[in-house]
């Protein structure tokens, strides 16, 4: 597979390989029909030579009929599959930006409302994945897009995605992300639930706070995690806290839901409202008298007040000050 190469009949070009991995291949691609830029993944071709190849071929077909399912602003979209020459291909909508993984390694560890803001914002996308009973299981930072001239973040890669089945025990595959998947995607058979994907988010807001990739959920019995706020002391309390008890390492000891795991952050720093600038009682006082007059001014005394040339100061309130200033 290499750049350049048209499928469809010309209806779409291969232009740039934008990722590579042991299962699949993702380029940037035109869509000439509609003059866009899409994204376009399938196999590896190294994969054909491997006798479960019809097998790989019907995951990445479950992968995109997982991911179109899934629809919400904070996903990226699935908007075409097709098979040509043996290989299936998914195209997908193309996101300018960056990864957070860009964003924030080595050491640009975000503010706190900045990582709160996106993680909200992924923390509503795997909602609705939980609600089409499918997991991602593959949260990072890496997965998530900061939308170019934006403060949208998009979820992207289902490769990994299953569907579960509440209650049920089921076999786990063997692709974990180390620092972002929980000890059950160790395990070969472990009972899927949402929990397993609130590890992940909250093991990405940990990254996106500190800069620092989590201790592998398999080490922690010998490693431990230091929490958030031990890494950057200037993070609130409550906020480190919601972090760590999304990372405990028995699901059981986890928010149950996305859901819950998010009403465990804090609520964002809210700006005071500025009341309008108000002179209740207005004092006019002149600056070279030692007497001061108390005038209060109304539409009768207005005219007196013009009539006085020295320098006033204001002091107190009771009218507008856009009142005031007409009246003068």
């Amino acid at each position: 597979m290499i750049a350049g190469k048209t499928l469809q009949g010309g209806k779409y070009t291969l232009e740039q390989e934008l990722g590579r991995g042991g299962f699949g291949i993702t380029f940037k691609a035109t869509h000439h029909y509609l003059n866009q830029v899409a994204v376009i993944k399938t196999l590896n071709e190294s994969l054909r030579r491997e006798a479960q190849f019809a097998k790989f071929q019907s995951q990445f077909q479950d992968e995109a009929r997982r991911l179109a399912s899934c629809v919400h602003p904070n996903i990226v979209r699935v908007s075409d599959f097709f098979i040509e020459d043996g290989l299936p291909y998914m195209v997908m909508d193309y996101i300018p930006g960056a990864t957070l993984d860009l964003v924030v390694f080595p050491d640009k560890p975000l503010p706190e409302a900045k990582a709160i803001h996106y993680i909200q914002q992924i923390g509503a996308a795997l909602q609705v994945v939980h609600q089409n009973n499918l997991l991602h299981r593959d949260i990072k930072p890496q997965n998530i897009i900061l939308r170019q001239g934006t403060e949208q973040v998009v979820l992207i890669d289902f490769g990994i995605a299953r569907e579960f089945t509440p209650g049920s025990t089921q076999t786990h595959t063997g692709m974990v992300s180390e620092g972002y998947a929980p000890i059950e995607q160790y395990l070969y058979q472990a009972p899927r639930t949402p929990a397993t994907d609130v590890y992940g988010i909250a093991a990405t807001m940990y990254a996106l706070l500190t800069a620092k990739v989590p201790v592998a959920a398999s080490l922690r019995d010998r490693l431990p995690l230091p929490a958030p706020i031990d890494l950057q002391p200037q993070l609130s309390k409550s906020l480190s806290q919601a972090v760590m008890r999304g990372m405990a390492v028995e699901a059981k000891f986890r928010p149950a839901t996305i859901s819950e795991w998010l009403a465990l952050l804090p609520a964002p720093i809210k700006a005071t409202p500025v009341a309008p600038q108000t002179l209740a009682t207005v004092a006019l006082i002149p600056q070279y008298h030692k007497k001061p007059d108390r005038v209060v001014p109304t539409p009768r005394t207005i005219p007196a007040i013009k009539k006085r040339s020295f320098p006033w100061l204001l002091v107190g309130g009771g009218v507008t000050l856009a009142e005031f200033r007409a009246w003068l």
